[in-house]
């Protein structure tokens, strides 16, 4: 699930007084005698890209598609798969066909009937299409069968290692079928209409998104009454409603901020390890049309650009220490992380970096500094940073500090994130630092590094086919201990290609007004109260009244 943001917007001052008067500082209580609806309003720094499962490409976006949809199967607090939709299922001997059981008396938020079509509509159009985030995940089903209004049978040609993980949301097909195929990649999806444990109620971009609790609920009814999300400029601001209590909850907030938040025996502040990194990509785009600088595609080059930076004092720099120096995608303390052995590992080392780069032929020619490589080509590149991104700034313009140690010479760029993109897909880049969220599955983070012809998400173009055969195996293996096996020899092919470096392991800085709301609690054990996979904190948390 990728975490590619979406540009900060300002939020209006007209609309934030609107949202403090409508529920002053508290999180509900009594009013004129009457019950004041419980308001959970969590600030964040990024908001969605769109409510339509077709068009969604970021984490917020799909963290709100997720609380207004349900799929067949949800994670629990454990991260381990647990009925939602889908009351049971079972599979055949041979792993090829599914069976699933659906809940029966499960209506849209409009009040029509649920029902087994709907489950088959949906998966049929996602793999029609291939759009948005979610139709990877359905990889490998051939056919779908509904031989009643509660029950699903999903058919493989090969057994599908990661049908429980099929976190896809259900749509309504009553509404859907009426959107064509040209219209699907521009309708904004603006009133959605879900099953899930909130309704959708406005969304005002660039200011905030509400949801209300759907008290009719098949599962778990929310505690909270509605859910605002609010929008904010800069972490600094959002620290500051936190304090003053306009929010309950805030996410990515800066590591300045922790000393101060801890200050108010009101506010809980974490540190959650997320399921993301942040990396240094680099162009390996193995056609005619890339833009980006040749030299870039000899891995030699990028392994030695991993020996040169310093990523500890990056961390501790750029990101005030809250991070872990990355090696392979897929993130520690996953079963499926693959951890480099001493022998593989390269932690900063400049020695190690001049010499590899000297044995690769890149010399310094003409004593300006700069390495060259024997046709007299320099080493000299231009990183992208995201312009709306501090800590990847500076962390940019330490990278360039490194390797200028090691004889190359790095311009640093700053741009937009709708620029980036552009620049991603037309391939006139030479590197750059964004990230990416994982999942529970690792299929989805590792089909990042496949090539055209089996679907990928590539934003560096990085192409191998022993690594696409293996992407498809993997995917087949039903063995978790054999499985893991492939995965990570998957990523290990991909640590010593270095299409990317793995900056850092993601660290979310979380904060919550514990005299506001209670039962929050983290996942995994030291993960996120928000963005962590399940929606425990949503449906659980509890209004102080």
């Amino acid at each position: 699930m990728q975490k590619r943001s979406m540009t900060f917007k300002k939020i209006a001052m007209v609309a934030m007084m609107v949202l403090l008067a409508a529920g002053a500082v508290f999180a509900g209580g009594q009013k004129e005698g009457r019950q004041v609806p419980s308001v959970l309003r969590i600030g964040w720094g990024s908001e969605g890209d769109s409510l339509s499962p077709f068009i969604c490409y970021t984490q917020a976006g799909s963290e709100i598609i997720h609380l207004i949809y349900d799929s067949l199967l949800n994670f629990d607090e454990n991260l381990q798969p647990v009925s939602n939709l889908a009351e049971s299922w079972e599979t055949s001997a041979d792993n090829l066909t599914w069976t699933f059981h659906l809940k029966k008396g499960v209506k849209w938020h409009d009040g029509v009937d649920f029902t087994s079509a709907d489950v088959k509509y949906t998966y049929e159009r996602l793999l029609d299409t291939g759009l948005g985030l979610f139709a990877d995940s359905l990889a490998g089903i051939s056919t779908i069968e509904c031989p009643d209004a509660d029950t699903v049978v999903l058919h493989t040609e090969k057994p599908k290692a990661n049908m429980l993980m099929v976190t896809t949301p259900i749509l309504p097909e009553h509404i859907w079928t009426d959107v064509s195929d040209d219209d699907l990649e521009i309708w904004e999806n603006e009133s959605p209409v879900g099953t899930g444990p909130f309704k959708f109620v406005e969304w005002q971009q660039g200011e905030y998104l509400k949801l209300a609790a759907n008290k009719d609920y098949f599962g778990k009814v929310p505690d909270i009454d509605e859910l605002v999300f609010v929008l904010y400029a800069n972490a600094d601001t959002m620290g500051q409603a936190i304090k003053t209590g306009e929010l309950g909850a805030a996410i990515y907030l800066n590591a300045t901020q922790i000393k101060t938040l801890k200050e108010d025996k009101n506010v809980d502040v974490i540190s959650g390890t997320m399921f993301g990194f942040t990396e240094l990509s680099f162009n390996c785009t193995p056609y005619e049309e890339s833009l980006g600088n040749p030299i870039l595609m000899d891995k030699k080059v990028r392994q030695a650009i991993e020996y040169a930076m310093d990523k500890n004092n990056i961390i501790d720099v750029a990101y005030s220490g809250q991070g872990n120096p990355g090696t392979t995608i897929i993130v520690p303390d996953d079963f499926w992380h693959y951890e480099p052995t001493a022998a593989e590992i390269r932690n900063y080392n400049l020695a190690k970096a001049k010499a590899v780069l000297e044995e690769a032929g890149y010399t310094d020619k003409d004593g300006d500094g700069i390495r060259e490589n024997a046709a007299g080509d320099k080493m000299s590149f231009t990183l992208t940073c995201r312009s709306d991104s501090t800590d990847e700034i500076k962390a940019g313009q330490m990278i360039a500090g490194n390797l200028k140690d090691a004889g190359i010479e790095i311009t640093i760029e700053t741009v937009d994130d709708g620029l980036l993109l552009d620049k991603i897909y037309s391939y006139d880049f030479d590197m750059f630092i964004w990230g990416w969220g994982t999942d529970v599955d690792p299929t989805i983070i590792l089909r990042v590094m496949s090539t055209d012809q089996i679907g990928n998400n590539s934003d560096c173009n990085y192409s191998n086919p022993v690594y696409d055969q293996m992407l498809l195996d993997q995917a087949t293996i039903i063995d978790k201990a054999e499985r893991q096996k492939m995965v990570w020899e998957m990523q290990k092919i991909i640590y010593e290609d270095a299409p990317y470096i793995v900056l850092t392991y993601d660290i979310s800085i979380q904060a919550v007004r514990t005299d506001m709301f209670t039962g929050w609690k983290q996942i995994p054990e030291n993960g996120p109260y928000i963005y962590n996979l399940t929606w425990y904190n949503y449906l659980n948390v509890k209004p102080v009244r």
